[in-house]
């Protein structure tokens, strides 16, 4: 899968030479300007990390002027000093003299890759007057807006709001909907897993040992080597989290939810649930036991492939670990058309082994707000949001999100469906769309069918994309921003409360390399320049900082001194005895949140559902998709749509979806995606190792290069996300594996509106 590197290529590239002139003389990247002498700081700098979604607590400081040490944060317990291989190459991206760090304008045909440099003046000048001609002539609806979720996305949101665009998308449709709309239809926000406490984890092929957050996946990894603590793995492709597991089972894609109707079977036929935790916390129980009266170990056997037995065993291995158990709900493992019912049961499964606010099961955040009410005092501060009063418009949105009676009804306003975007511009449905404001996103090789994404984007008038690297979509735009990377900026204030309220703070570690400029700076200043700043209440970061922390100083202070700041607080689980006890004994004003049993599980008896209770049928899902209500058979769980084999895909340890694959340090170490086939398959085709091939369907044709593995379904194929490359600027990614989104349709799992990543394909001989 790696490139034939010599150990001195290796040391090379990760010493960050300063002698990068002549290496690439791409306009606009680093590697134009010619040697460059790194500044920042000599001490360790306390920030976090953006090499992925995890966003890890790291520390940094330049070493000889020239690069940097990165390592975890030790004041963050959970990580300690470790970092993943994406973490450590955080120096690696940044003197990348493939890396953009001037502002180009186009002078070519969109996406020819012709450009002249400019200043960011030039640029930001250009920028507003074109956005300013089209709110002008079409309306602010006709611009739409991007990112992946992070600070980045909220500046950008405030940003389009103040531009009164209703058109605001972030990455939750094509990755982790499912589960976010899951959880509000159930128990009204989302939940925590406590690991390192449970004694059985059943996993729906959730790899934190690929899609790595250092301080979960070391307590899944503690859990995985205990004596005491069962982990089952159902996952089409045997994974590293299935290598870890004490059993696995290779489960069609697809079909997740036919496993977990029948474990709710077996526990409603042998009265085998918490009954007394379900009478009291939930609704809806009857409308769950009819529609699963069928769903029994026998039927999900001719769906899934797993025995009957094996259903029968692990239900009652569940039942008897109960309530110290986690039904692990994963983040979009093999999404379908039955996604949403998919997560829906597995989160209603946990709610019938009473594992909620128990040790090792699920737990709510403890954010400051909650603990001081609690304590009757403050016992930790809390922050705001400076930029709360800016409000989304009421404008319909082109993928009509949030409407009742639409299929993207339960999506939110904020989040938006990407996969909506090419039909609405196509169409000129609702009406026309002429511009988009990208943010480190990248949808033609993360959203599906990017040709006809590339279809739709030809025929907007302006685009502007702001990255790191000259992406695929980078290469369509009209401006292209670099953005200062994540070790050179200062950001505000994230909360990631967990059992106790923490929060963290990104600092800059090095100096801008050629001053380039992050989100807040970009969007603060454009808002300047189209004069639609009059709400702002800040003008630089440290304002909105303070605010952010409502003037309190003391906190500002920690956590720039420490980037990560955890409260004493004796961890609370509502409904575990010696938990609650020593949270009052701490905090005596506590009391009068104890009920009679000594317990505070009367905090779950107003949860943000309609009902204030887990809603195991839920009533505005019913009125909205008929059928959907509850957990049932949906008749989605095929996805082979006719064609003999499945493609699947996920996340690896080293690359992070369409993000690092031209990053040297990590593309060293992983610069292919060969296409998982079990031997039987292979023998059948008459393939073998290292073979060319080409995967196809009705949406595309795709090359691919075999891989012959005992860990794949005789049916399945699996490959890992972001190859496939296709932009020239990525001298090393460019043209390099297999890009599963080529095969992808435009078609989405209903209810949630999840982008479906499991699709059927045919192989042929390349």
């Amino acid at each position: 899968m790696s490139s034939n590197y010599t150990r001195r290529d290796f040391l090379k590239v990760t010493s960050c030479s300063t002698a990068i002139a002549g290496i690439s003389c791409m306009t606009g990247t680093l590697g134009s300007l010619g040697a460059q002498t790194i500044s920042g700081s000599t001490k360790f700098v306390k920030s976090y990390c953006e090499m992925c979604t995890s966003r890890c607590q790291i520390e940094g400081k330049v070493v000889d002027g020239k690069s940097v040490f990165i390592q975890g944060n030790q004041y963050s317990k959970g990580m300690g000093t470790s970092v993943c291989a994406r973490g450590a190459a955080g120096h690696s991206q940044l003197y990348d003299p493939q890396r953009l760090v001037k502002p180009l304008i186009r002078v070519g045909k969109r996406g020819e890759g012709k450009w002249k440099e400019a200043t960011y003046e030039e640029a930001l000048n250009l920028i507003a007057k074109k956005m300013t001609s089209i709110k002008e002539k079409y309306g602010p609806q006709a611009v739409l807006f991007s990112a992946k979720t992070g600070e980045h996305f909220s500046h950008l949101s405030t940003f389009s709001k103040a531009f009164e665009s209703p058109n605001l998308f972030s990455h939750h449709s094509h990755c982790p909907i499912a589960y976010k709309v899951a959880f509000k239809h159930t128990y009204g926000t989302g939940l925590k897993r406590d690991f390192s406490k449970s004694k059985y984890i059943l996993n729906f092929g959730h790899n934190l040992f690929e899609g790595i957050n250092v301080s979960s996946t070391k307590k899944l990894a503690k859990a995985a080597a205990s004596e005491k603590t069962k982990l089952v793995v159902l996952e089409p492709r045997f994974s590293i989290v299935a290598a870890k597991a004490d059993e696995w089972y290779a489960v069609k894609p697809g079909t997740d939810l036919a496993f977990v109707l029948s474990l709710i079977h077996v526990w409603l036929r042998d009265d085998k649930y918490d009954k007394e935790f379900v009478q009291r916390y939930t609704v809806g129980i009857e409308h769950l036991i009819e529609s699963t009266k069928t769903t029994t170990p026998q039927w999900q056997e001719k769906i899934t492939g797993i025995k009957a037995d094996v259903a029968e065993r692990v239900a009652n291995e569940l039942y008897k670990a109960a309530p110290n158990c986690i039904i692990d709900w994963g983040h979009k493992t093999t999404t379908g058309q039955s996604e949403y019912q998919r997560t829906r049961a597995i989160l209603i499964a946990n709610a019938l082994m009473g594992n909620i606010e128990k040790e090792g099961g699920l737990f709510f955040k403890k954010k400051a707000k909650t603990c001081n009410k609690l304590a009757g005092i403050d016992i930790a501060p809390t922050i705001t949001n400076p930029d709360k009063h800016f409000q989304t418009p009421k404008t319909l949105r082109v993928d009509r999100a949030s409407l009742k009676g639409s299929d993207n009804a339960f999506v939110g306003r904020n989040q938006g469906v990407l996969m909506d975007i090419p039909k609405a511009i196509l169409n000129k449905d609702p009406y026309e769309v002429k511009g988009w404001f990208m943010i480190r996103t990248n949808p033609l090789i993360t959203v599906a069918d990017p040709k006809t994404m590339k279809e739709a984007m030809h025929k907007l008038d302006f685009i502007v994309v702001t990255d790191i690297y000259m992406s695929e979509t980078a290469l369509m735009a009209d401006v292209v921003l670099p953005e200062a990377t994540y070790l050179e900026r200062d950001e505000g204030i994230t909360d990631k409360s967990s059992s106790k309220p923490t929060y963290m703070i990104r600092n800059k570690i090095v100096d801008p390399i050629n001053n380039t400029l992050a989100s807040h700076e970009i969007f603060r200043t454009l808002a300047k320049k189209m004069g639609i700043d009059k709400d702002y209440k800040w003008d630089n970061i440290l304002q909105y900082r303070v605010q952010q922390a409502k003037g309190n100083d003391k906190l500002l202070k920690e956590l720039m001194s420490k980037g990560y700041v955890s409260y004493s607080i004796p961890t609370l689980y509502y409904r575990e005895e010696k938990y609650v006890k020593d949270f009052v004994n701490k905090y005596p004003n506590a009391k009068k949140y104890l009920d009679e049993d000594g317990l505070m599980g009367s905090m779950l008896d107003n949860l943000k559902t309609p009902s204030g209770k887990i809603e195991i049928f839920s009533q505005q899902v019913e009125e909205e998709f008929k059928g959907y209500g509850v957990p049932r058979d949906d008749n989605n769980m095929d996805v082979t749509r006719g064609y003999p084999y499945i493609l699947t895909s996920g996340k690896s340890a080293i690359h992070t979806n369409g993000h690092t694959h031209n990053v040297p340090y990590l593309h060293m170490l992983m610069s292919d995606n060969p296409v998982w086939i079990n031997p039987q398959t292979a023998k059948k085709e008459n393939l073998k190792n290292g073979d060319k091939i080409y995967l196809e369907n009705d949406i595309g044709k795709e090359k691919g290069t075999v891989f012959i593995t005992e860990g794949i379904r005789p049916d399945t194929f699996f490959v890992y996300m972001g190859f496939g490359r296709e932009s020239s600027d990525l001298k090393r990614a460019n043209g390099v594996g297999t890009n599963q989104s080529k095969l992808l349709p435009l078609i989405k799992g209903p209810v949630c509106s999840t982008m479906v990543t499991n699709v059927g394909v045919k192989i042929t001989k390349a």
